[in-house]
């Protein structure tokens, strides 16, 4: 399994002074702390319903300590990730610990003595938002579809993936748009009745992206089994009932 990054955080001796200051500075929607927490921690979504970005908070460090701005990496395991991160030099600093009611989290400091974190989030990944962008092959003609784009939306894109002179894998984004985009196998003209966009679903649980690639894959087609990807991830690709085809894909 790839860990994303998936949440951020500020800690300092203020609390309320942070949460004022940055959303003064950054207009950032900050929540009311935490009922019964001592860090006095409040969530904070930068942006609200803004796809590209991660979610974070701001709090109370603890009686003797400056605090940290750090960010979080999600693992399956906390005390597993840390017997992995001291066996290569880096040192637990906090955890594992609940947070009253959500994820179980860690504070870790690599071997240049770095604060990092980590959250588990278990169940409470089931609830999390799920992500539909296009998925578009150009069969031959992606990086001046990508160059033209950026031009006409103001965007930029990123190549990820290359087989030789193809792009295998892209990603394209402008203010409020994304896309990903790839050559595909074959170069030839794009047929308009044929089409050449498939729906891209990513998932943040991967049981219930499982679940999910079951449900659409009933009465369509299964192009390729739902698993473990060879990018790291999983991956499935279906063509549903009504002819759409799906990439479903997971940490």
């Amino acid at each position: 399994m790839k860990h994303p990054v998936v949440h951020f955080e500020i800690m300092g001796r203020d609390a309320p002074a942070l949460r004022s200051f940055y959303a003064d500075v950054f207009g950032w929607n900050v929540a009311a702390p935490i009922p019964d927490y001592e860090m006095q921690y409040s969530l904070v979504e930068p942006v609200p319903g803004l796809q590209h970005g991660i979610y974070g908070g701001i709090g109370k460090a603890p009686d003797g300590y400056d605090g940290h701005v750090t960010f979080y990496v999600a693992v399956d395991d906390v005390d597993a990730a840390f017997e992995k991160i001291e066996t290569r030099g880096g040192s637990r600093m906090m955890g594992p610990d609940k947070v009253p009611n959500g994820p179980i989290i860690g504070l870790f400091r690599d071997p240049e003595g770095h604060t990092i974190g980590l959250v588990d989030p278990g169940d409470d990944m089931r609830g999390a938002p799920m992500e539909l962008t296009p998925f578009v092959y150009f069969y031959g003609r992606c990086r001046e579809a990508l160059e033209f784009y950026k031009t006409a939306l103001d965007g930029s894109y990123e190549i990820v993936m290359r087989d030789g002179d193809k792009i295998q894998y892209a990603t394209f984004t402008a203010l409020g748009i994304s896309f990903k985009a790839s050559d595909g196998m074959s170069t030839h003209a794009i047929d308009p009745a044929e089409g050449n966009v498939v729906l891209a679903l990513n998932v943040p649980d991967a049981t219930r992206a499982r679940e999910i690639f079951a449900v659409l894959s009933d009465g369509g087609e299964t192009v390729t089994a739902f698993g473990e990807a060879q990018w790291g991830g999983k991956f499935g690709s279906l063509n549903d009932r009504f002819g759409n085809e799906w990439f479903v894909t997971a940490p």
